[in-house]
């Protein structure tokens, strides 16, 4: 089999994908909902706050490829989320509200 990870691009509304991002760096994990710190990459739900993690990203990805490709068998129903663009889509829309 030749199944291999490809990004894709897809629209999505950011204010509601960070409602339910984890956001994976080095050693743990954040939710990007409450700023909950310290997250295992297991966890499927935010002890703090209680949302369930749609999506994942991750600071490094070139060092998390295993555990992206893990992540994609394990867990089929969680997207894996470019943190950069989300990053990137992020800062735009702060840029816009506070312009108006």
């Amino acid at each position: 089999m030749n199944e291999r990870l490809v990004r894709t691009y897809q629209n999505k509304d950011i204010t509601e994908l960070s409602k339910h991002l984890f956001v994976y760096g080095d050693i743990s994990g954040s939710c990007e909902n409450c700023k909950a710190i310290d997250l295992k990459l297991e966890m499927s739900e935010c002890p703090e706050c209680h949302t369930q993690f749609k999506f994942i990203s991750f600071r490094n990805v070139k060092n998390h490829l295993p555990k992206m490709k893990k992540i994609s068998k394990e867990r089929p129903g969680v997207e894996i989320i470019d943190y950069d663009d989300f990053k990137k889509c992020l800062g735009v829309i702060k840029a816009e509200n506070f312009l108006k």
